[in-house]
């Protein structure tokens, strides 16, 4: 009876150490597909792309500075 009760025993825990050996597989198999499924995002996504103003004198700034914080 206690060979019994410990093969079952056996059983279960091979059970889910196989499992946990599969599932951790597939979360790198399901990694791995992220990573090449978004290599190329950022050169294949341009068509949001505009055509900026030029700047009207050399070393300009886009914005004004504003340095009057004291009042």
């Amino acid at each position: 009876m206690n060979i019994i009760i410990f093969l079952i025993g056996v059983i279960i825990c091979l059970i889910y150490s196989m499992s946990f050996v599969w599932e951790m597989k597939k979360e790198k198999r399901r990694k791995e597909m992220e990573l090449l499924d978004n290599k190329y995002y950022y050169a294949r996504n341009h068509s949001n792309e505009r055509v900026k103003q030029p700047k009207r004198k050399k070393g300009s700034q886009s914005r004004m500075k504003n340095y009057n914080w004291k009042k």
